[in-house]
């Protein structure tokens, strides 16, 4: 994998609710992600952060639409809001040559939305998720 394509990036995990937190490896050092590993962690950054909060920066139509359903019941329609703004915001980056697959799966707490996604020049579709917290209905 040619690791220049997607670049790299700092490695990031999550540290309660929707923060990301840097990734330390011993004996201190930053962890890194890179290639296709880099732009599905790019593209799940896309998904969390709202749409137009990167305004400012020049940035205004970065993000996704998914914190406007935050809280709502769980519905087929919300079901199909949840995967069509994953959707909508994973399609408009340019790491992306295709979507496969969008499912979105509920329990009392949360809608998980799980993208399968093509990654320019990938042989192979890249999985990436994220939890939407939603009302039981």
């Amino acid at each position: 994998m040619d690791d220049r394509r997607f670049g790299i990036d700092l490695a990031l995990e999550p540290s309660g609710g929707e923060a990301q937190d840097v990734r330390v490896v011993p004996p201190g050092d930053l962890a890194t992600v890179r290639g296709a590993d880099a732009a599905v962690q790019a593209l799940t950054l896309r998904l969390v952060v709202r749409r137009g909060e990167l305004a400012a920066l020049g940035w205004p139509d970065y993000g996704s639409r998914l914190h406007e359903l935050v809280g709502e019941l769980d519905t087929p329609g919300t079901r199909v809001r949840l995967a069509q703004y994953a959707r909508e915001a994973v399609a408009a980056d340019w790491r992306v040559a295709e979507i496969t697959q969008v499912t979105v799966t509920t329990d009392r707490f949360d809608a998980r939305v799980a993208l399968d996604v093509l990654l320019v020049g990938e042989p192979e579709p890249a999985r990436l998720a994220i939890a939407v917290p939603i009302e039981a209905s």
